[in-house]
Order: C-alpha cells, then structure tokens, then sequence
C-alpha cells in the first residue's frame, strides 16, 4: 500500500506535457553485401569493429564482382562490392579501397620479367614451360578466376585482349582470390593472377615484373601501387596495374539502411577506417578519391 502514491505520482507525471514512457528500441537495422573477394577481408574488419564499437549490423560475402552485382540488381542484397570500373552500372559507385593485381607464380629460384606478349602467350598456351621464359624447366599450369571476376576484367585491360577465348582449355579455375593463392601455393609450375594483398599471409608468393609501358618493367611493389593510384585513372593502362574497389548502392530506397550505410562508409573512410587498410596491405585512396567517395555519400537518401 506505501507505494501506491509513488506510482499515482509517476503515472500523473506522464500526463504532464513534455513526459512520456522512454521510446521503445528499434528494431535492429541489418545491412546485406556481397560481391567482390578482393575488398573482402577489409570489409569484414571494418564491420567487425563497428557491431562492437557502435552496434552495427552489417555482413559481406566475397562471391564475385558480377555476382554481387546481380545480387543488388535483384534486390537480395543491400550493397554490393566491386572491382569492375562501373562507369556504366546504375547505382551510385564509391571507392572505398585500392589495390593492384600481381602475376604470381610458384618456380623457386625463378625471377620472372614479362611483357605483354609473352604474358597473353602463357595464358593462351603458347608458352607452356620456364625454360621458355629464361628460367629452369618446369611446365607450365595456368591458373585463372572463375567468370565475372572483377580481377581479370582489369587484368584483360592491361593485356589488351577480349574476354573471350583468352585463356587455354587446360587452365585451373579459382574462385577468389584466396583460392587462387591456395592454389598457386600447392602446385609448382602454377602462375595466375591475384591483388597484391594475397601474395603474404597464409601463403608467401612470388611476383612477376611487368612491363610498365615506358621502356620498363617494374614489380607491384608498395611506392610504385601508391605512385600509380595518385594519377588513376591516367595510369590505369599500364602496370603496376591498380584499380579502386568500389560499394555499389541504389541512391534512394534504403529506408532505415541509408543511415547505417552512410555511417559504416564514413567510418572506411576515417583516420581509424584508413589505418586498418594500411595495416592489412590494401592501398590507401589518394586525396581525389577519398574526396569524391566523400561527396558520394552524401547523395545517400532513404
């Protein structure tokens, strides 16, 4: 009976104006991607320190760019990741990250230097041994991604051959790039292609020197990735062969998710996002990126 009073007390301050029963909690907002391997590990970090740190709901699944982006068109994911240039694509694009492909291989004691003609013979199954290349007997086995890769979309580019028919019948096929750096780890004579975060890790690979396009050739060394980003996309004929990856994302419908989304971006593209991607190998964006991702956001509407 003593409480009765506190309670009538508290109900009657409710009917106050400017009182009211605290909001009830919304429900939480869950954020799907999918698309590109590349970024993926990024990605995952990023979003990983975000449920813990501000208790945001988001998950990305490394199946391909093109996959990804069938995905988004048919609305089973909210964004999409991408290393295909998307000028085309009807979403908005922001990069987020960058990176630049090497040829790996697995010949130890083998330094390769290539140009273009001998990396689209080796490809193609003209080349099928080391000893064609200067280097001691092995043969060959050619390793590529499975299609819509955006890794060999920007690969073709540099090679300057079409998508069709640019590869042997005898090539293994890898689903990511992690399972090509498996791969290539497993089977001596392999050579394939990957970004250049997969070369260290759970694997250690050799890269191949590539012609740059102006009398040299040079390896996807860190200087060389950073030089090349700083005039994308002037140099994005030539090697080190680098390419942003970008978050597709419709510009409008997001509802809720818009908010989030833009939060999770802000976050990638932050002091604190941006030493992560140092600190896992990925290329930080230069400034003319960084800026034009940030302008992107903002067009972000529910």
């Amino acid at each position: 009976m003593k409480r009765a009073p506190a309670l009538l007390l508290g109900l009657a301050l409710m009917a106050l104006p400017g009182c009211s029963a605290p909001p009830k909690p919304s429900p939480r907002v869950e954020l799907r991607g999918a698309g590109a391997s590349f970024p993926a590990p990024l990605y995952q970090r990023w979003f990983t320190h975000l449920m813990v740190r501000q208790g945001l709901n988001l998950d990305y699944r490394a199946v391909g760019s093109l996959e990804g982006e069938r995905q988004l068109a048919a609305g089973l994911v909210d964004f999409a990741g991408s290393d295909r240039r998307p000028d085309q694509l009807p979403w908005l694009a922001i990069p987020m990250t960058a990176g630049a492909i090497a040829v790996a291989y697995n010949h130890p004691g083998c330094r390769l230097t290539l140009n273009r003609e001998e990396l689209r013979g080796i490809f193609a199954g003209a080349i099928t041994d080391y000893s064609q290349l200067g280097c001691s007997p092995l043969p060959i086995q050619v390793v590529v991604r499975t299609a819509g890769s955006g890794t060999t979309a920007n690969l073709l580019r540099y090679l300057q051959v079409p998508e069709q028919g640019w590869h042997g019948p005898s090539a293994l096929l890898a689903g990511g790039n992690d399972a090509m750096a498996t791969l290539l780890a497993q089977r001596q004579g392999a050579i394939g292609y990957l970004e250049t975060v997969f070369l260290v890790g759970r694997h250690r690979l050799q890269a191949a020197a590539l012609e740059n396009g102006v009398g040299g050739s040079v390896l996807p060394v860190p200087e060389q990735v950073k030089q090349a980003l700083s005039q994308w996309p002037e140099t994005r004929e030539g090697y080190p062969l680098v390419s942003p990856s970008w978050v597709l994302l419709p510009k409008t419908g997001l509802g809720q998710k818009a908010v989030v989304l833009q939060r999770a971006l802000r976050y990638g593209l932050s002091p604190a996002g941006q030493e992560q991607v140092q600190t896992l190998g990925y290329a930080p964006l230069p400034r003319h990126l960084q800026e034009q991702a940030q302008g992107l956001i903002e067009e972000i509407t529910p």
